[in-house]
């Protein structure tokens, strides 16, 4: 059985996209599921492609800051039930639950409202979880071509045809994952938490306050818009890459800029001169305040990805 696996190594052997695909929807589509463990894990490593080093490996503790957020706002903002059936509870649901009560934490807490000391302590008791049953059950799933992964250790490294491959059909795959997770979740909930819920599933993760990065940038002298180049009056924190594609909060995909650019950029992506600037901007930023999850490949092929799945090129009307 996949989940007492400890350490397992990718196996190798080539993989075409049509044997991607193949594996992938095997896995969505046609798995047996008997919790969102697996769901989770998936959502998660989508989110979490832009916290990975040059050779595809992140720690399970980087991981898991994904899956508890997934889970607690899931769990306890929205009230649904993560097994298939009526009764039990998941692991993870105990733990929630438990660390609730426990803390006194109202319901309609969202993660983010969690103190930092909360929200790691919460990190380290789910990661167990995952750790003990999920990692070598989910290699298990994709016939140990995903990843390579050290219990003892705590990593994962990707299978660098799965890094390109969920990069490419990041929006696809994270819509496909987003659906089957909210067609477990409708037949093992009541009717009345299910309104709404794919988008409930969608934005699961999406940061409510900005304003930690908002400062951290101010600081280092971001004071102009970083489209228009005007002084900054009202400010707007920008996913320079939209938050639909990445799902992922990392400093250096952050700009400042002013409402009109921000509004007209919505879900769009800046055209390429923007690229360079923001690549030249990373540099600065990076000399004074560690950003161990960039590289400038990295960002110039998340840009590229992006424009691969559909998004728009913007341009700024306006130029200073």
């Amino acid at each position: 059985m996949g989940w007492k696996l400890d350490i397992a190594e990718a196996q190798e052997s080539y993989l075409s996209e049509s044997d991607l695909w193949r594996l992938t929807q095997q896995f969505l589509m046609h798995s047996t599921h008997t919790t969102t463990y697996k769901h989770i894990l998936m959502k998660s490593l989508l989110e979490s492609i832009a916290e990975t080093d040059e050779t595809g490996k992140i720690t399970f503790l980087e991981i898991s800051k994904h899956v508890s957020k997934i889970y607690w706002n899931l769990v306890i903002t929205h009230g649904l039930r993560q097994v298939n059936t009526k009764n039990g509870q998941s692991s993870v649901e105990k733990i929630l639950i438990n660390f609730q009560e426990i803390h006194c934490i109202p319901s309609n807490w969202n993660f983010e409202k969690l103190s930092t000391t909360h929200q790691n302590e919460l990190i380290k008791l789910i990661n167990t979880v995952y750790k003990k049953y999920v990692y070598g059950s989910f290699y298990s799933s994709f016939d140990g071509t995903i990843y390579s992964f050290n219990k003892k250790e705590e990593w994962i490294k990707l299978v660098p045809s799965y890094l390109v491959f969920f990069e490419k059909y990041k929006r696809i795959l994270m819509n496909i994952t987003n659906y089957q997770l909210s067609i477990f979740l409708e037949k093992y909930n009541s009717s009345h938490l299910m309104k709404n819920i794919l988008n409930k599933v969608e934005f699961v993760s999406a940061r409510h306050s900005l304003v930690e990065f908002k400062n951290i940038l101010l600081l280092h002298g971001q004071t102009t818009c970083f489209y228009c180049y005007k002084k900054l009056q009202k400010i707007h924190v920008d996913h320079f890459i939209p938050w639909s594609y990445i799902q992922n909060d990392v400093l250096w995909n952050f700009v400042l800029s002013c409402p009109t650019c921000n509004t007209s950029k919505n879900n769009k992506i800046a055209q390429k001169d923007f690229l360079y600037n923001l690549i030249g901007r990373n540099e600065q930023l990076n000399s004074v305040i560690s950003m161990s999850s960039y590289n400038e490949k990295k960002l110039k092929h998340t840009y590229e990805y992006a424009i691969q799945n559909g998004f728009k090129i913007w341009t700024p009307k306006r130029t200073y």
